[in-house]
Protein backbone atom coordinates (compact mmCIF):
# COMPACT_ATOMS: atom_id res chain seq x y z
CA UNK A 1 0.00 0.00 0.00
CA UNK A 2 1.67 3.21 -1.30
CA UNK A 3 1.51 6.41 0.95
CA UNK A 4 1.35 8.94 -1.08
CA UNK A 5 0.79 12.71 1.01
CA UNK A 6 1.62 15.30 -1.15
CA UNK A 7 1.42 15.99 -5.23
CA UNK A 8 5.42 15.33 -5.32
CA UNK A 9 4.90 11.77 -3.84
CA UNK A 10 2.41 10.93 -6.61
CA UNK A 11 5.02 12.20 -9.48
CA UNK A 12 7.91 10.27 -7.82
CA UNK A 13 5.83 7.44 -6.95
CA UNK A 14 4.75 7.57 -10.73
CA UNK A 15 7.87 6.22 -12.44
CA UNK A 16 8.65 3.64 -9.13
CA UNK A 17 4.99 1.68 -9.26
CA UNK A 18 2.83 3.19 -11.94
CA UNK A 19 0.50 0.69 -11.73
CA UNK A 20 -0.26 1.54 -8.25
CA UNK A 21 0.45 5.07 -8.56
CA UNK A 22 -2.37 5.27 -11.73
CA UNK A 23 -4.80 3.24 -8.78
CA UNK A 24 -4.04 6.20 -6.12
CA UNK A 25 -4.93 8.98 -8.30
CA UNK A 26 -7.66 7.45 -10.11
CA UNK A 27 -8.68 7.58 -6.64
CA UNK A 28 -8.46 10.96 -5.83
CA UNK A 29 -10.67 11.57 -8.68
CA UNK A 30 -13.51 9.36 -7.92
CA UNK A 31 -13.57 10.83 -3.89
CA UNK A 32 -13.46 14.27 -5.10
CA UNK A 33 -16.90 14.21 -4.88
CA UNK A 34 -19.87 14.27 -1.77
CA UNK A 35 -23.33 14.80 -1.38
CA UNK A 36 -24.35 18.21 0.06
CA UNK A 37 -27.94 18.90 2.02
CA UNK A 38 -29.88 21.50 -0.24
CA UNK A 39 -33.53 21.23 1.17
CA UNK A 40 -35.10 20.04 4.21
CA UNK A 41 -38.33 18.47 2.31
CA UNK A 42 -41.81 19.25 3.19
CA UNK A 43 -44.00 15.85 4.34
CA UNK A 44 -45.87 16.56 0.83
CA UNK A 45 -42.32 17.22 -1.31
CA UNK A 46 -41.11 14.16 -3.03
CA UNK A 47 -37.97 15.51 -4.03
CA UNK A 48 -35.41 14.54 -6.87
CA UNK A 49 -34.02 11.18 -7.30
CA UNK A 50 -31.36 10.73 -10.19
CA UNK A 51 -27.34 10.34 -10.57
CA UNK A 52 -26.62 13.47 -8.64
CA UNK A 53 -29.70 13.73 -6.54
CA UNK A 54 -30.78 11.56 -3.72
CA UNK A 55 -33.00 11.75 -0.42
CA UNK A 56 -31.71 10.83 2.49
CA UNK A 57 -34.10 10.22 5.63
CA UNK A 58 -36.98 9.59 7.08
CA UNK A 59 -40.45 11.99 7.96
CA UNK A 60 -39.87 14.64 9.54
CA UNK A 61 -36.56 15.24 8.75
CA UNK A 62 -36.25 13.89 4.75
CA UNK A 63 -33.29 16.02 2.85
CA UNK A 64 -32.27 16.67 -0.58
CA UNK A 65 -28.68 16.50 -1.45
CA UNK A 66 -26.78 16.71 -4.39
CA UNK A 67 -23.27 15.04 -5.45
CA UNK A 68 -20.99 18.23 -5.98
CA UNK A 69 -17.38 18.64 -5.88
CA UNK A 70 -15.62 19.07 -2.73
CA UNK A 71 -12.90 21.54 -2.55
CA UNK A 72 -11.50 20.34 0.27
CA UNK A 73 -10.89 17.10 -1.29
CA UNK A 74 -7.72 15.68 -0.73
CA UNK A 75 -6.95 16.06 -5.21
CA UNK A 76 -7.53 20.02 -4.15
CA UNK A 77 -5.80 19.93 -0.90
CA UNK A 78 -2.20 18.54 -2.41
CA UNK A 79 -2.76 20.86 -5.45
CA UNK A 80 -3.76 19.12 -8.23
CA UNK A 81 -6.24 20.06 -10.83
CA UNK A 82 -8.47 17.92 -12.46
CA UNK A 83 -7.04 17.77 -15.93
CA UNK A 84 -3.58 17.71 -14.69
CA UNK A 85 -4.26 14.27 -13.00
CA UNK A 86 -7.02 12.86 -16.14
CA UNK A 87 -3.89 13.86 -18.39
CA UNK A 88 -1.58 11.88 -16.20
CA UNK A 89 -3.78 8.94 -16.29
CA UNK A 90 -4.04 8.87 -20.07
CA UNK A 91 -0.58 9.51 -20.74
CA UNK A 92 1.42 7.47 -17.90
Amino acid sequence: MLTLNTKQDYLNYLTIQPEETKKALQLLLNTRFIWQTTAILAADETGLTDDTHRVIGEEPERMQQELVEDANAKIFRIDFTVAEVKEILENA
